[in-house]
């Protein structure tokens, strides 16, 4: 049933574009403007940018407010955020933060998570074993780019159905989906 309501949410943002039916980055063509604004985005700028994403990816205790032995790395969650113009480009970039479990079973945070609005994208994915061989000038874009497309494959899975062809992608897309095996291998 919580497929169906997220399809019927879906078509009616389709069918009312202006309304606020959706949140942002649970529509895909909010999400697709992330991606062109990624794309055309300047390496050298994305390297400087967001290598405090790839750091926290590998090792979010490090970042975390609370000390590093207490941070269950397991459940950390890690984002970057940044606004896309009008005319779909990066405009600000957040630092990064993060949201994990600690031993005690206490919550923490690091970083601000900026409120949603309709120029935010969020990046959101848990801490990843990124090997020695990973190359961070070479591979670092196109996994964040992966990243955003696989968030589109989730949604359309959140609604139950199979994902259009260009976004059957292997990799971390959304957190938490209703799924019901569609498309899985």
């Amino acid at each position: 049933m919580s497929q169906v309501e997220e399809r019927a949410k879906y078509a009616a943002q389709q069918e009312f574009p202006e309304q606020d039916i959706l949140e942002p980055m649970w529509d895909p063509e909010h999400i697709k403007r992330g991606i062109e604004a990624l794309e055309a985005y300047q390496l050298d700028d994305f390297h400087r940018e967001f290598r405090d994403y790839y750091k926290a990816l590998q090792d979010p205790a490090k970042y975390a407010s609370d000390p590093r032995e207490s941070v269950v790395v397991e459940s950390a969650r890690i984002y970057k955020a940044f606004t896309i113009t009008p005319d779909n480009r990066i405009g600000e970039i957040d630092d990064v933060a993060l949201s994990y479990e600690c031993q005690d079973g206490s919550d923490g945070s690091a970083g601000r998570v900026r409120e949603m609005d309709d120029s935010l994208i969020v990046c959101a994915m848990p801490a990843l074993d990124i090997g020695k061989s990973f190359d961070y000038e070479d591979e670092f874009h196109k996994l964040v780019l992966t990243h955003l497309v696989a968030q589109i494959r989730d949604i359309y899975l959140h609604m139950g159905e199979e994902p259009p062809e260009e976004y059957k992608v292997q990799g971390v897309g959304k957190l938490n989906i209703h799924g019901d095996g569609i498309g899985e291998t």
